[in-house]
């Protein structure tokens, strides 16, 4: 496998971006001395207050509500393989290679802070793993975002016992075999390692961190492709002035305005067009919805940091000794998640909506459903069927996972976030949003075509963002002369936009 940049862990300040690029195939990561000091010191403490009799939750006891049951010393060990296996009962849907690597890295980052019990070994037994480019086969569900997420984090686990099976390269193959190959043999678990593998928010965090970063790429060539939406239209620049967004100075409001004064602060086609009295909401109000939109972008981005840079296993080791509480609980992700799917919801809606004002020949003044010989050849009007089934479908998953709410543990778990859930909706969220604003894209490129050709307007009219854009789109996909399968077209364009290539 190819070497890339090595990051030495803990890492104490990760960003959404560090995250991305810190999980990249082929990056690597070690460990410092200090750091093996302290995760020592933390794994010398379970060894001491064994040695003292001390009852400590799930390391001396059974877990969740059999708290209460004291388990000997010479069933210590037995007990966190026992924990592995009872609680590795997921199937498919798994999570996707990259969710599941970043699992490993939050894993590996959040142990190496020395305040959770494990021993050195554990940490480097992990680091080798992720450093072999493999990660385990993770259910995308089981997890309640409270305790945990254990049933997923439990297929860690197995991983590190030699069961199951993991990714590697993109493939997917039995653990014991990757293993064997990377000469990387089966780990025994020693009291509480077990316990803190299975606890903790890494699986949520990561699979939110990543829709985060897909959702801001996302908003970035949205705002692009609006701007080329303003001169196809001819739309006002009046509703961008600075002076009216500073009587209502939301962030994302003014921060949407800004960007759209740059990107048309060139336009002569905004500045001839023959105006109306009002332009359409999506033009006149964008910088209050796209800024609103962005604002809970923004929440959710900060959220998201702080679970990043968390230690959410229980119970943790302090020098005072062992400290039970919640950190694997994950309510503020769930209610973040939650609030940025309603959001992006919103968000495919107002695509979905500027498709109709391009393929609307009544309001685009263009051939209907951008068709160059409409009639015999449907041009685009079914790829608004495709957009308004998926803006319908992010209404069905905008519901708020956050106050589902199920007890669980014969009610010693008696309010559990789902963060898990709603962190595996917003996935679903982001990518149908992908694939609606994929087919504004593309109508919009076959819109300033048909401008060319119909209306003598040259590409040299457009502003020099809008031109960019649509040289982009046309290194993707050709313009729709005849009716041909558009399938392909949209999923690269998608996958272009989860990459960031249309931003500007």
């Amino acid at each position: 496998m190819k070497r890339g940049k090595t990051y030495s862990v803990p890492l104490w300040r990760v960003s959404v971006a560090d995250f991305i690029g810190a999980i990249r195939r082929g990056t690597r990561l070690s460990v410092e001395q200090e750091s093996l000091r302290r995760i020592r010191s933390g794994f010398d403490s379970v060894k001491s207050s064994l040695l003292e009799n001390k009852i400590i939750y799930g390391v001396n006891t059974g877990i969740g509500d059999l708290c209460d049951k004291i388990i000997p010393p010479a069933s210590l060990r037995e007990l966190q393989k026992n924990i592995i296996v009872s609680h590795a009962c997921g199937f498919e849907p798994f999570v996707d290679e990259r969710v599941s690597r970043g699992v490993l890295f939050l894993k590996i980052n959040s142990l190496a802070k020395g305040f959770s019990g494990v021993s050195p070994e554990l940490v480097k037994k992990l680091i080798s793993i992720f450093n072999n480019g493999i990660s385990g086969l993770l259910p995308a569900r089981g997890s309640l975002g409270a305790s945990g997420d254990l049933i997923p984090l439990a297929h860690l686990g197995l991983l590190l016992l030699g069961k199951g099976r993991a990714y590697r390269g993109g493939s997917v193959q039995s653990s014991s075999a990757l293993l064997k190959r990377a000469g990387i043999s089966p780990y025994e678990f020693g009291p509480k390692e077990a316990l803190a593998l299975i606890n903790g928010t890494e699986v949520l965090t990561s699979s939110a961190a990543h829709s985060v970063n897909r959702a801001e790429n996302l908003f970035e060539t949205s705002i692009t492709a609006t701007a080329a939406l303003y001169e196809i239209f001819g739309a006002s620049r009046a509703s961008l002035d600075s002076k009216l967004h500073a009587q209502k100075p939301h962030p994302g409001q003014e921060r949407v305005a800004t960007m759209l004064r740059s990107l048309l602060r060139e336009s002569v086609l905004c500045e001839q067009a023959q105006k109306k009295i009002q332009d359409a909401y999506v033009f006149r109000c964008a910088p209050q919805i796209d800024g609103a939109i962005w604002d809970e972008i923004k929440k959710a981005r900060e959220a998201v940091e702080i679970e990043l840079n968390s230690v959410t296993d229980n119970p943790l080791f302090f020098g005072t000794g062992a400290v039970s509480g919640g950190n694997f609980h994950a309510q503020r992700l769930a209610f973040a998640m939650d609030s940025l799917a309603i959001s992006l919801a919103a968000f495919g809606k107002i695509s979905e909506r500027r498709i109709e004002r391009l393929l609307n020949p009544s309001l685009s003044g263009l051939p209907a459903f951008l068709s160059p010989d409409c009639g015999i050849h449907s041009g685009f009007m079914i790829t608004q069927y495709l957009a308004a089934s998926l803006v319908a479908e992010n209404s069905v998953l905008a519901t708020p996972a956050s106050i589902q709410s199920i007890p669980v543990s014969a009610n010693q778990e008696d309010f559990v976030s789902m963060g898990m859930t709603a962190a595996w909706k917003l996935e679903r969220i982001v990518a149908n949003c992908e694939q609606i604003l994929a087919v504004e894209i593309l109508a919009l490129a076959q819109a300033m075509d048909l401008m060319r050709r119909n209306s003598n307007i040259p590409l040299a009219r457009f502003c020099p963002s809008s031109r960019s854009f649509f040289l982009r789109v046309r290194n993707l996909s050709r313009f729709l002369a005849r009716d041909r399968v558009l399938g392909d077209d949209i999923r690269n364009i998608a996958h272009c936009i989860q990459n960031g290539y249309f931003i500007a």
